[in-house]
C-alpha cells in the first residue's frame, strides 16, 4: 500500500508532461504590406527550429498548427521584401500578422516588375508615374493626364495645376514631403520644382488634405521623389530632350547607389540643364520669351525596418524672359497693342534673355526621421528650410543691371506624425505642424515686408468596414498669424492680421466589384488673405499688371462636395466625377478702369475683391491601352462659376 501511495506523485507528473507536450496550438494571421495596406499573397511563413511552415493565401492568409507551448521565433518573407523574424509566447491559439514594406527588386539576372493594387483611401484621386512620356513636361502639364486637372499656362513656358477652377494659393504642392514656399500670388508663378526630381506625382483631397493645413482648398498635390535603391552598386540614368518650339531642350543626369558593408545608406545625386529661344505663334516669334533653367538635388538616408534618417537638398534656378510687347510705354500703345493682330515689337528667332525678365532661386533643405512604436505603429518628424528669391528687372529702368525689385522668402516648418494600424486597412494619424516665414524686398514697391507664424493640429481616421467599404474622416484646427510692416519717411508702421479656423473632411469609399469603386465626399477648408492681396500697391510685373490689395479682406471659407464613380480593368480605365464648391468671401482679382500710366509704362488695373462664389461641374476621362505602348486618352472639363 505505501508503495502505491509512493507512485502516486509520479503518476500526477506524467499526466502533467503529457498534458504539456500536448502539441496542438495554432499560429494564424495575415501578411499585409506596411505602407498601403494591399495583402501579400504567398508569402513564406516558418517556424524556426521546425519542420513547421506553410505558405499564406491569395488573401495573405496563413495558420501552422501542431505547435508546442513556449517561446517560438516566426519567420516570414516575400519577394520584395526584407525578412521579419518575431519572438512570440505561445501558451493557447494566438494571432500574428506580419506588415513587411514591398519593394520591387533587382536580381542579377532577371529584372521583376510587380504592379500591386493598392486598398484606394476613400479621399485619394489619382497617382501617376512620371515616366519617360512626361519627362521635358512641367508639372502642371504632367498632372493634365488626371480626370479634374488642368494647366494654366502663362506663354509657353510656365505652366501651374488648376483643379476645379482654382490654382495658386488655393492649391498645395509638397515637394518631397515639404509644403512649397514660394511667391505663388501670381499666375506666372509656377512650383519652383525640378520635374525629373518627380517619380510619383499623386493628387488628394478631403479628409488626408487636412494633414496640411491652411490653403489646401483646391487639392493637395504630392511630389514625391524615387525611393532610394534596394541595390547594392551605383545606377544611374541620362535623359535628353528635344522642343522644336524654342530650340533647345533639355538633359538630366541621376547617380544613385548603396554597398553592402553598410546595408542601411543609401545616396543620390541629380542635376538638369534646360535652355530654350525664342518661342514661335504661327506667323511670328514672340521677343524675349526664351527660358534658362539649372536644377540640383543630392539625398541620403541611414534606414532599416524599425528607424531611420533622410537628409535632402535641392535648389532650383531660372531666367524667365517676359515678352517684351507686354510692357508698354503709354496709353495710346496700350490701346494700339489691343487692336492690333501682331504684338507692336516684333523679332527674329535668338536665345537672348533681355529686360524685361525675372531670376528665380529657390532652395530647400530637408531633415526627417521615422521610429516604429510596437508593431503598429510609426513616429515621424520633418523640419525643412526654404529660401526662395525673385528678381524683377524692369524694361525702363536706367541701370538694368540692376533688379527693379527683388524678394526674398525664407521659411522655416516643422512637423511631427504618429500612424497607428489597428486593422487591416484602417488607419489613424495624428500630428502637429509649424510654420515661421518672413518676406523682405528692396527696389519699388509691390507688397511691404511682413512675417507670418501658423501653427495647427490634426487627427485623421481610415477605417475600413468591410471589404467593399471603407470610411475616412479628418478634421484640423489652425491659427495664422501676420505681421505687416510698411515704412512712411522714417516711421515703420505694424498692422497685425490674426486668423484661426477649423478644417473638417469626410468621405467614403465603395467597391462594388474589383474594376467598379464609387466615392463621395464632404469638406470645408479655408484661407487667410495674403499680404498681396491685402497691400498690393505697384506693378505686377510678370503679368504686366497694375495691381492693388484691399486691407478689409476677410478668410476665404470653402464647402465642397464631389462624387465620383470610376471603372478600370486590365486595358480600359473610365471615369466621372461631380463637383460643387461654395465659396464664402471669395478673393477675386477684377479689373478696373481706366488703365494706370507709371514712369515704367501703362498697364491695366486690377483690385483684389471679395464675392460669394459657387464653382460646379462635371468632369470625365476614358482611356484605352490600345498596345503595350500605345494608349489612347479622352478627357473632358465642363465647369461652371
Amino acid at each position: 500500500m505505501l508503495r502505491l501511495i509512493a507512485c502516486i506523485p509520479l503518476i500526477a507528473f506524467a499526466i502533467t508532461a503529457s498534458a504539456q507536450n500536448d502539441c496542438n496550438l495554432t499560429v494564424s494571421g495575415q501578411v499585409v504590406d506596411e505602407h498601403d495596406g494591399s495583402v501579400l499573397s504567398y508569402a513564406d511563413i516558418v517556424i524556426l527550429g521546425t519542420n513547421l511552415g506553410t505558405i499564406s493565401n491569395e488573401l495573405g492568409y496563413y495558420s501552422i498548427g501542431g505547435l508546442c507551448a513556449g517561446k517560438l521565433i516566426i519567420a516570414c518573407s516575400h519577394v520584395g521584401c526584407e525578412p521579419i523574424y518575431d519572438t512570440i509566447e505561445v501558451s493557447q491559439n494566438i494571432v500574428h500578422n506580419f506588415y513587411p514594406e514591398h519593394h520591387a527588386e533587382l536580381l542579377n539576372a532577371v529584372r521583376i516588375d510587380e504592379k500591386k493594387t493598392p486598398i484606394r483611401s476613400a479621399v485619394e484621386m489619382e497617382t501617376i508615374e512620371y515616366q519617360e512620356r512626361q519627362k521635358g513636361k512641367s508639372l502642371g502639364e504632367s498632372l493634365s493626364s488626371i480626370s479634374g486637372v488642368n494647366t494654366l499656362n502663362t506663354g509657353a513656358s510656365i505652366s501651374k495645376p488648376m483643379i476645379h477652377g482654382l490654382h495658386s494659393n488655393r492649391l498645395l504642392v509638397l515637394n518631397n514631403g515639404v509644403r512649397q514656399e514660394g511667391q505663388q500670388w501670381g499666375n506666372e508663378h509656377a512650383p519652383e520644382i525640378d520635374p525629373f526630381i518627380a517619380d510619383e506625382l499623386t493628387v488628394i483631397k478631403g479628409a488626408s488634405s487636412v494633414r496640411y493645413g491652411s490653403d489646401a482648398i483646391a487639392q493637395v498635390v504630392l511630389v514625391s521623389p524615387k525611393a532610394m535603391t534596394d541595390s547594392f552598386g551605383i545606377g544611374g540614368a541620362f535623359d535628353l530632350v528635344g522642343q522644336t518650339n524654342g530650340r533647345g531642350g533639355i538633359s538630366a543626369l541621376m547617380f544613385e547607389g548603396s554597398h553592402k558593408q553598410i546595408e542601411a545608406f543609401r545616396w543620390r545625386v541629380q542635376g538638369s540643364i534646360k535652355k530654350l529661344g525664342n518661342q514661335q505663334a504661327p506667323d511670328y516669334f514672340l521677343k524675349n520669351t526664351g527660358l534658362e533653367e539649372w536644377n540640383f538635388s543630392a539625398a541620403t538616408s541611414f534606414s532599416d525596418q524599425k528607424k531611420g534618417v533622410e537628409l535632402y537638398y535641392s535648389q532650383f534656378n531660372t531666367n524667365l524672359g517676359i515678352f517684351s510687347a507686354s510692357h508698354i510705354g503709354n496709353l495710346t500703345d496700350l490701346q494700339r497693342a489691343f487692336q492690333a493682330n501682331e504684338p507692336l515689337e516684333s523679332s527674329g528667332f535668338n536665345y537672348e534673355i533681355k529686360t524685361p525678365y525675372q531670376h528665380v532661386t529657390h532652395e530647400l533643405i530637408k531633415a526627417s526621421g521615422f521610429l516604429a512604436t510596437g508593431e503598429k505603429g510609426k513616429f515621424q518628424v520633418t523640419y525643412a528650410h526654404q529660401y526662395n528669391l525673385r528678381e524683377e528687372f524692369d524694361k525702363h529702368s536706367v541701370d538694368q543691371s540692376v533688379p527693379a525689385l527683388s524678394f526674398e522668402i525664407t521659411t522655416h516648418s516643422a512637423d511631427a506624425l504618429w500612424e497607428y494600424r489597428h486593422g487591416i486597412g484602417s488607419k489613424l494619424k495624428i500630428g502637429a505642424s509649424t510654420m515661421a516665414q518672413g518676406n523682405t524686398f528692396s527696389g519699388r514697391f509691390f507688397i511691404p515686408n511682413f512675417k507670418k507664424w501658423s501653427t495647427g493640429f490634426f487627427a485623421i481616421e481610415q477605417w475600413k468596414m468591410s471589404n467593399r467599404w471603407t470610411l475616412e474622416a479628418g478634421a484640423r484646427w489652425e491659427y495664422v498669424n501676420q505681421l505687416v510692416f510698411i515704412r512712411k519717411g522714417a516711421e515703420v508702421n505694424q498692422f497685425q492680421h490674426a486668423y484661426h479656423q477649423p478644417t473638417g473632411s469626410i468621405g467614403i469609399l465603395k467597391s462594388f466589384r474589383s474594376d467598379w469603386q464609387w466615392r463621395t465626399n464632404l469638406a470645408t477648408a479655408w484661407r487667410p488673405p495674403n499680404v498681396n492681396e491685402l497691400y498690393s500697391n505697384g506693378l505686377h510685373h510678370g503679368a504686366a499688371t497694375f495691381e492693388i490689395g484691399d486691407t478689409s479682406l476677410v478668410r476665404e471659407v470653402s464647402y465642397s462636395w464631389n462624387s465620383e464613380l470610376s471603372f478600370k480593368r486590365k486595358r480600359v480605365e473610365a471615369q466621372v466625377e461631380i463637383y460643387v464648391n461654395y465659396m464664402d468671401h471669395f478673393i477675386n482679382l477684377q479689373p478696373v478702369f481706366p488703365a494706370t500710366l507709371t514712369i515704367r509704362g501703362a498697364f491695366p488695373s486690377y483690385q483684389f475683391v471679395q464675392v460669394n462664389a459657387l464653382l460646379y461641374g462635371v468632369d470625365s476621362k476614358i482611356a484605352f491601352d490600345i498596345l503595350p505602348r500605345l494608349k489612347s486618352h479622352f478627357q473632358n472639363f465642363n465647369s461652371t462659376s
